[in-house]
């Protein structure tokens, strides 16, 4: 009997020992899956106060101020070409020379003309002062002293077209010869030895390279942005170690198919490595903004509810939805939404949430 309870008290010190060993284990199990939230590791920024720049850019192109076509004044075979494209030339320098050989040919006629009328003329003087004598002396009628007058007056008048002939050919064996109006480059050649041209057609472009003009063109929605007077900044890329300072000196309406722009113009000097036909960039300064809000860019985060960053408290961010403005050196301006006295979150705003426990690692003045 006394073996039997024995037993019986050995096995249920063993049923106890296994139930709490088993609720020992729940425990620990429970213990080791609870989630641990940790703080996310941020960096800040304060918002910045500060002046604002508003530039707007553009591609463009630089031309020359003064740059003329040169047409054929004359019909006539180029006989002799003396330039090509990409020339220099000076002021007054033979480009083309058209054959004027027929035209030679009229103002020796025009020449022999006139000294036929000028010797007609002579003698018909003559005549009338020999008339004038004898009319006083009443041995020839009045008539006749009238007749040789006005023979006089026809000579006069036909040596006097004679000479405007000579002038006319004289002028166009001048343009035969053509020469730089400016002295330039020259942009395009039209023409070649033994071409036949007529009056009006073009054979040269030259382009002034010390008076440059830099167009620059901007959609038809930034019209009301740009207006003379304004500050240029441009660089080229021919030249990108050269910068140049301008305003804008005229605006100018281009319309083309599927286009609509408004062209700035902006008058420079030729800085030494710039010509016609390259391409210019410029920035236009369209308006100044005093004591804008500013936050870096990586702080504005786009959320369902628009941008947002995120502000610090107590250990955690709060979400504040923002309206942005223009951007400046990796900052972003921010136009409603802040009070400037804040710091934002920078680096690893991306991962936060409203509501979220950070921890802040480097705090940036």
């Amino acid at each position: 009997m006394n073996a039997r309870l024995t037993r019986l008290l050995l096995l249920l010190m063993l049923v106890l020992l296994i139930s709490a060993c088993g609720e020992n284990e729940t425990k620990s199990t429970e213990e080791k899956v609870e989630p641990k939230v940790s703080a996310v590791r941020i960096t800040t920024r304060p918002v910045e106060q500060k002046d604002l720049q508003v530039w707007l850019e553009s591609v463009g192109r630089i031309r020359s101020k003064v740059a003329p076509t040169l047409a054929a004044e004359i019909d006539g075979r180029i006989i002799r070409v003396e330039v090509d494209t990409g020339d220099s030339v000076e002021k007054g320098m033979l480009l083309a020379e058209t054959d004027t050989s027929g035209l030679v040919l009229e103002e020796r006629a025009s020449e022999a003309d006139i000294k036929r009328l000028e010797a007609q003329i002579a003698n018909e003087r003559r005549r009338v002062k020999r008339y004038g004598d004898l009319e006083e002396k009443n041995f020839i009628a009045k008539t006749q002293l009238d007749d040789s007058r006005a023979q006089l007056d026809v000579f006069l008048a036909e040596l006097e077209a004679a000479r405007a002939r000579l002038a006319i050919v004289s002028d166009r064996i001048s343009k035969a010869r053509i020469t730089a109006p400016i002295a330039g480059e020259i942009q395009r050649r039209h023409v070649s030895h033994g071409d036949y041209v007529k009056s009006g057609d073009p054979l040269f472009e030259i382009a002034e390279s010390n008076r440059l003009q830099a167009w620059l063109p901007f959609p038809e929605t930034l019209a009301t942005r740009i207006r003379i007077g304004l500050k240029v900044v441009m660089q080229s890329p021919v030249a990108p170690d050269v910068q140049l300072e301008g305003e804008i000196t005229e605006l100018q309406p281009s319309i083309s198919r599927g286009s609509r722009a408004v062209v700035a113009i902006i008058e420079v000097e030729n800085p030494g490595s710039w010509w016609p036909g390259a391409t210019v960039l410029g920035r236009v300064l369209v308006e100044t903004r005093t004591q804008t809000y500013m936050v870096p860019e990586i702080s504005v985060v786009r959320r369902p509810v628009g941008d947002v960053v995120y502000t610090i408290k107590a250990g955690k961010v709060h979400a504040r939805p923002v309206q942005l403005g223009e951007r400046s050196d990796g900052l972003i301006e921010v136009i409603q939404g802040l009070s400037g006295s804040e710091s934002v979150a920078a680096d690893g705003a991306a991962f936060l949430v409203d509501g979220t426990a950070v921890q802040i690692v480097e705090k940036q003045p």
